[in-house]
């Protein structure tokens, strides 16, 4: 079942939110420290967590006015994805998540290859920004700044999740009225921003699914990737696609089997 179009923050409302992000990075405040509702805030704008735990998805990425990929995910549960390229050139290959382990599957490879951290699907596309980074399991809260209805949450990662996203630490910023996320600094240890995801839509419902992203690589100067999830369906996932030596089910995957 797919959602319907997008909500998406516009013109007037939108410039007003990142100018107050703007004006709260510009005073240097000092962060708080988090109370209660601070806590709640940051749970219902944890775009990771309201994902369904079983879905299949699919999203088109590219620069402003070039080519875009598509790609299908699948979702098994909290910590297993599956990534299929829908490009004709790219055909066969699957990418596979499970926990912090990633690994290629490739057409007549007799083995799947084991892929490193902080794997780039389509330019600066990143598993871990597709639906949000889990930025409550995955990190601590150190502290909090509030400007108007504009909440940045001070996050550092632990060690696993920063060896995997490449960031030591993240700004969250959140709006206060809808409970959504506006954008996501990537910090490296140094305090440096490497990478920013900015939220520009969400898909109606109670729960927060990205509509819309735009994804920037401030280290490497990059044009920033537009990235659509045109679709996210909730429906049982099995088990099996993520079986590392067991490949038939994936192969029925590749095969375009409807009763999957």
């Amino acid at each position: 079942m797919s959602p319907p179009g997008p909500m998406v923050a516009r013109g007037p409302i939108r410039e007003a939110l990142l100018a107050l992000v703007l004006s709260a990075v510009a005073t240097g405040a000092i962060a708080a420290d988090p109370t209660p509702a601070d806590r709640a805030l940051l749970a219902a704008s944890n775009l990771f967590a309201a994902a369904p735990e079983q879905f299949r998805a699919r999203l088109a990425a590219g620069t402003t006015g070039g080519a875009r990929t598509e790609l299908e995910i699948w979702r098994g549960g909290r910590d297993c994805l599956l990534v299929r390229p829908l490009a004709a050139r790219q055909r066969g290959k699957l990418i596979l998540q499970r926990g912090s382990e990633r690994w290629l599957f490739a057409p007549g490879a007799r083995e799947p290859v084991r892929l490193g951290p902080g794997l780039r699907l389509a330019g600066t596309l990143s598993l871990e920004e597709l639906f949000g980074i889990d930025i409550e399991r995955g990190h601590r809260l150190l502290g909090v700044e509030s400007a108007g209805r504009i909440v940045t949450f001070h996050l550092e990662a632990d060690e696993t999740t920063a060896a995997a996203t490449g960031a030591a630490a993240v700004r969250w910023v959140v709006d206060r009225e809808t409970r959504r996320p506006l954008r996501a600094d990537l910090l490296l240890a140094g305090g440096r921003v490497a990478r920013i995801v900015e939220f520009q839509g969400f898909h109606p419902g109670r729960r927060p699914l990205p509509a819309r992203l735009v994804l920037k690589d401030v280290l490497r100067g990059t044009p920033p990737l537009e990235v659509e999830i045109l679709e996210v369906e909730e429906r049982p996932v099995p088990a099996a696609l993520f079986d590392l030596t067991d490949s038939s089910v994936r192969a029925r995957l590749l095969a375009g089997d409807p009763e999957l």
